[in-house]
């Protein structure tokens, strides 16, 4: 395979992904994606599929389920942000249908009180289920907000535009590894395919951030932190030591700040030697010059 063949099969997946990407993220393809996948592993004896064999023609075949429910969307509903708001409006009814559902097979088992109430509970939350895509996109797009208005505040129009494609790839990542984390939790009743999105796109966020980088708040709060403790440090040094000198480990602080030490020449040493022996420091008058002439020094006082 040439560079050529290679290079236009990867433009062909990036234009089919590019048309996939709003209705996967906003809209409702990731549903028939993980139902695919889901299928597709269930039925993996019967295929003669080992597990992870079977992951991976379910990952095939969800997408294409998934393009083909994004086709049928846009024509039902004409175009991608129609088929969304349908999406959006109808959930409340999705859940209601669900609830009642739930209300009915628990009727049929012959539940009542608290029983009747989970099995309501139950059909509820798979109605919840098919709009988790949706209704967990909307909330973390609504967290990026903030910060692709700082982005566009603090580095203008380029930082902007820069940031919003930096998280439209990890949103986009972190939902495919939703859909996939949904379908391989699906066994689990109730939970498993709203724990495995959770974890699935913590995963595929936590992937993208590697290769896109860190978010433009997340670089202005490490910022800001490395900023306070510089003036931390600053602080506790000047306040250990108000000369604004480091004071070296294991030292004694009177030593380091500065203080003169006495120095003393052989003769001035010799000097105080002849003073201290001879009694010059016993009398002050003795090293006075009107002392000496005067006589003064010699005089005894007796009281």
């Amino acid at each position: 395979m040439g560079i050529g063949t290679i290079a236009s099969t990867g433009w062909n997946y990036a234009k089919r992904a590019g048309n996939l990407y709003s209705d996967f993220v906003l809209g409702t393809g990731n549903e028939k994606f993980t139902q695919a996948m889901r299928e597709t592993i269930a039925n993996r004896k019967v295929n003669g599929q080992s597990y992870m064999e079977s992951v991976w023609e379910g990952i095939k075949k969800g997408a294409k389920k998934a393009e083909e429910h994004n086709k049928n969307m846009i024509q039902k509903h004409g175009n991608f942000w129609k088929s969304t708001w349908h999406s959006i409006k109808t959930t409340p009814n999705v859940v209601k249908a669900g609830w009642r559902y739930g209300s009915i097979q628990g009727a049929k088992a012959g539940k009542t009180g608290l029983g009747k109430f989970w099995s309501q509970f139950k059909g509820a939350m798979k109605g919840v289920g098919k709009r988790m895509p949706l209704i967990g996109t909307l909330m973390i797009a609504a967290t990026e907000i903030p910060n692709i208005i700082s982005a566009f505040k603090d580095k203008g129009i380029i930082g902007g535009i820069t940031e919003t494609g930096k998280s439209g790839l990890r949103l986009g990542a972190g939902m495919t590894c939703a859909a996939i984390g949904s379908a391989l939790l699906a066994p689990i009743p109730v939970v498993g395919p709203i724990l495995g999105g959770i974890v699935g796109y913590t995963a595929g966020d936590w992937l993208m951030s590697k290769i896109t980088g860190k978010s433009h708040s997340e670089k202005k709060l490490e910022a800001e932190e490395a900023q306070l403790a510089q003036q931390q440090a600053l602080m506790q040094q000047y306040g250990m030591n108000p000369f604004g000198a480091q004071i070296p480990s294991g030292a004694a602080t009177q030593n380091t700040i500065n203080t003169p030490q006495p120095t003393m020449t052989p003769q001035q040493l010799m000097s105080m030697q002849q003073m201290l022996y001879g009694g010059g420091m016993t009398n002050t008058m003795d090293q006075d010059f009107m002392a000496m002439t005067s006589g003064l020094n010699k005089i005894n006082y007796q009281c």
